[in-house]
């Protein structure tokens, strides 16, 4: 018996090697080598296998299997035996025949599509989409990350189309090759073409696929991908009926080539289904376990996909951890450790035993400087622009991120195709590796201050931008704002960090974070003696305005008093202004008149001096608010109409909500309660369209109130009900205001005892507030008393207000009626 292989015979019996030039001299070892290896073509087979099979029981250096390896290189060429680096060897010469058996290849033969099962699962759309592509153009290249799924489509479309091509389907998997010069042997082995000396091997593979009409599928070919490219290239040309499919992280750059993007699993629902295609593919792979998915868990199971970006692999890999974890307890580590996710799947991939080991393959297929770029983009949270990545990588940056994301290492961002993004996956392992070199100090050093200069710039566009583009503009920075602010507070830069709170406070307020954005102004606070007066002042401003937006009144009014001191000393008359108009209307609306007078008396000085901006316009409108106060009706309307006008030049809708709400306020003093019905009820309309949540709830709330003044129970009851799925439910000041509009509502409905008590608690919440009830609530609390007093005797009116004081925060929305 002997084993035919190419030119060479291996005589089983006589344990001897002959080839075209007769019998070769081999070692018994090497020989015994040669067998292992054709007993299991194109198989890795692992270095220590090698050792129990060859020398069992004894001790052996790996040097000797160099040797052997060397020896029978040096018998047969150079083309036969790889090695898979760290791992073992493969071979991947022809494949071995028994001699009696031995038959030529057939051009009929069917291909080799049988020996895979593809399993794709919630992919129907993207192997249609495949399908139609394969049926119109020669050369298709699925483009994707790794772990995406490139394979399992390119299977599963090849098995659908299998019945159209009549001289069979191909499968040549390229992953184990070490480089380019084994991709014409890894061929000639699938197609069972024998090596002959009288021709080359790319020659070979034309003269048996010329006459073919079949499908070539060419697998994993990134890392030798212009090997691959040269013997694609000549198919095209002599092989005309002949379909190739690729599937690459980078394209071969052929002409005629047609890319098909695989993106991960979609994590949002559909409209067609309540669950995502990540969802799906998970629950399929976690129930093939043996598992049952309960129905609670379904969240966690969201959640596990939106953490691994719907990338195929890794929820595999945590599918067949959380059979023996469970759900819950997988999501717990992969919070920390989303780089550890692996498997013992015996018949997988090196690179696809575990998701570390899938990255490290495509990161080495990296040059050193597209490595290093890697790396530095991973600070970025989320998205990120052009601009970002030339700030953190610095030079050759464009040339960089051209390459990683021809290699689908970086993916255009789908709600923003001018922005960038790395899975999340790819992220977390980036960012070890940065860690890894000491690179990461400087990288966050670098995306910290671009991210300063990009809201530094925001400043100044918004005073002419419309409010939906500005923010709009710098929203998908939102995640790298809160990044480079903990990283700076953290590293102690002072001057960053103090710099990063006065130039984003614009953007807190603007996207309804004013909460978060109050909270980095505070910390600031504590860094900015060591910074130039300068930017100090620009930090009291930013303390003031969103101190006032979270109804901290006193505090505002002591940051902005500040401020406006820094900026007389600067001589800086814009910034002056901002101030003014600030402490100005705070001052005013406190019922501090004698201290906002002088302040009027200044900003309409400078009010002048501006030109037609969003500031302008509150200045106009908060001149106006004053002059009514101060009984001047005439002069306060015109003012503000004038300052209202000047917001809707200027795209500031949210200025002219706040104005409106402002003057609605200010009518409702006077005692105008219709005027003030009037004026919230007209921009309710434009607030639910335009989605602002804080806002609305906000004016509901007051508008409840002023429905209340009029005896308009009903009405107080929709808007109450309305506003409370709007108002943050935090224990602030505005989650007091709803329930003390709850209260007098239950009050007027004759519940008078759940009134009592709602009132003690509001009360109690409000005297632990510095600011204490603004005068609106102030004269509702007073209504309140009054019918309470009128409803309860005395006595019993004190112990349920007593004893309202001690309800918690739960029980208090219970009685309002608030659900939670």
């Amino acid at each position: 018996m002997a084993l035919s292989f190419g030119d060479f015979v291996l005589d089983e019996r006589e344990r001897s090697l002959s080839g075209p030039q007769g019998a070769i001299d081999l070692s018994a070892r090497s020989i015994d080598m040669l067998f292992v290896f054709l007993d299991r073509p194109n198989v890795l087979v692992e270095k220590r296998e090698l050792f129990d099979l060859l020398w069992p029981g004894v001790i052996v250096e790996e040097n000797t299997l160099h040797v052997h390896v060397s020896a029978l290189r040096k018998a047969l060429g150079p083309n036969f035996v790889a090695t898979v680096h760290g791992r073992g060897y493969r071979y991947v010469g022809p494949h071995p025949t028994r001699i009696q058996e031995r038959v030529a290849p057939s051009a009929r033969s069917g291909g080799n599509l049988s020996l895979y099962r593809p399993e794709c699962i919630a992919r129907d759309a993207e192997t249609r989409g495949l399908i139609e592509l394969v049926n119109q153009y020669q050369l298709v290249t699925i483009l994707g990350a790794g772990g995406v799924g490139k394979t399992t489509l390119a299977l599963k479309a090849a098995e659908e189309l299998a019945g159209g091509f009549q001289d069979g389907v191909w499968v040549v998997d390229l992953a184990s090759m070490p480089d380019g010069s084994f991709v014409e042997s890894a061929i000639m082995q699938v197609l069972g073409i024998p090596v002959r000396t009288e021709t080359t091997p790319l020659l070979a593979i034309l003269d048996m696929l010329r006459p073919l009409a079949g499908l070539l599928v060419l697998d994993n070919c990134e890392h030798v991908a212009h090997a691959v490219a040269n013997v694609v290239r000549s198919l095209q040309s002599d092989a005309s009926m002949l379909r190739i499919v690729t599937t690459s992280q980078v394209p071969l750059g052929l002409s005629g080539e047609h890319i098909f993007r695989l993106a991960p699993f979609a994590v949002e629902p559909t409209s067609e289904s309540d669950r995502s295609a990540a969802e799906m593919f998970l629950i399929h792979c976690y129930e093939a376990q043996g598992e049952t998915l309960a129905a609670d868990e379904l969240p966690l199971v969201r959640q596990l996909c939106i953490r691994l970006d719907g990338v195929a692999l890794a929820l595999k890999m945590v599918a067949a951890r959380a059979a023996a974890l469970g759900l819950a307890e997988v999501d717990r580590q992969l919070a920390e450790r989303i780089g550890e996710l692996s498997t013992g799947w015996g018949d997988t991939p090196g690179r696809h035993r575990s998701l570390a080991a899938s990255l490290e393959w495509s990161y080495r297929l990296l040059a050193e400087g597209e490595r290093r770029a890697l790396r530095a983009l991973a600070v970025f949270q989320g998205s990120f622009s052009l601009d970002g990545a030339r700030a953190v990588v610095g030079e050759h940056a464009d040339d960089h991120l051209s390459e990683l994301v021809r290699r689908s290492l970086i993916t255009r961002d789908r709600e923003d195709r001018t922005r960038y993004r790395l899975l999340e996956t790819t992220r977390r392992f980036a960012l070890q590796e940065l860690a890894r070199q000491n690179e990461e100090l400087r990288a966050r050093a670098r995306l910290a201050d671009h991210v300063r200069s990009r809201f530094e710039e925001s400043l100044a566009r918004w005073e002419l931008t419309p409010d939906a583009a500005w923010v709009a503009a710098y929203r998908s920075d939102t995640d790298n704002l809160r990044s480079a602010l903990e990283w700076a507070r953290s590293s102690g830069d002072c001057v960053l960090f103090v710099g990063l709170a006065a130039a984003s406070y614009r953007y807190w307020i603007e996207a309804q974070l004013a909460g978060e954005g109050l909270r980095f102004a505070e910390a600031a606070v504590a860094f900015s003696g060591d910074v130039a007066p300068s930017l100090g002042g620009r930090l009291l401003l930013a303390l003031g305005e969103l101190a006032r937006i979270n109804s901290q009144d006193l505090r505002a009014i002591a940051a902005l008093t500040q401020a406006v001191e820094q900026f007389d000393a600067d001589a800086n008359d814009v910034l002056l202004a901002h101030a003014l108009v600030l402490l100005g209307t705070t001052l005013n609306f406190a019922g501090r008149r004698s201290e906002a007078a002088p302040v009027f008396a200044r900003l309409e000085t400078l009010s002048g001096m501006l030109a037609p901006s969003k500031l302008k316009a509150w200045t106009l409108v908060s001149i106006g608010l004053w002059l009514l106060t101060v009984g001047e009706e005439v002069a306060g309307m015109a003012k503000c109409q004038a300052g209202l006008a000047m917001h809707r030049s200027c795209g500031n809708e949210r200025g002219l909500f706040r104005s409106t709400m402002y003057l609605a306020e200010m009518a409702h003093r006077r005692q105008d309660h219709q005027g003030a019905l009037a004026l919230a009820e007209g921009i309710l309309p434009s607030l639910r369209e335009r989605g602002s949540s804080l806002e609305l709830g906000a004016q509901l709330s007051n508008l409840a109130c002023y429905s209340m003044a009029l005896g308009n129970s009903e009405a107080a009851r929709d808007a109450i009900t309305e506003a409370w799925k709007y108002l943050p439910r935090d224990h602030g000041s505005w989650h007091w205001c709803i329930i003390q509009n709850a209260t007098e509502l239950a009050a007027r409905d004759g519940r008078s005892s759940d009134a009592a008590l709602m009132l003690g608690f509001v009360d109690h919440c409000f005297d632990g507030w510095p600011d204490g009830r603004q005068p609106t609530e102030a004269a509702q609390r007073e209504r309140i008393e009054a019918i309470l007093s009128a409803q309860l005797e005395p006595e019993s009116y004190a112990a349920f207000r007593r004893r309202g004081r001690s309800l918690s925060l739960f029980e208090a929305d219970v009685l309002a009626g608030f659900e939670r």
